[in-house]
């Protein structure tokens, strides 16, 4: 199932949420994550200068960019 079609759902959701796009990313464009955030009420959406795999690609970016996100920075 793909993750937009699960798209009428994401107005309900109520916890913070943090969508990263990556400028990289050959699976999911930027656009589609600024779209998802869009589409969440109060979410925070980030632009990274990563690829999809953030978290193996860039493990300081992506625990900078989460922990600012815990932090409510």
């Amino acid at each position: 199932m793909s993750a937009f079609a699960l798209r009428p759902l994401y107005a309900q959701i109520k916890a913070p949420t943090l969508v990263i796009g990556a400028k990289h990313d050959g699976l999911r464009s930027p656009a589609m994550a600024q779209q998802v955030a869009n589409a969440i009420p109060g979410a925070r959406y980030v632009l990274a200068d990563t690829g999809h795999f953030m978290n193996v690609q860039t493990p300081q970016l992506f625990a900078t960019t989460l922990l600012g996100f815990f932090r409510g920075s």
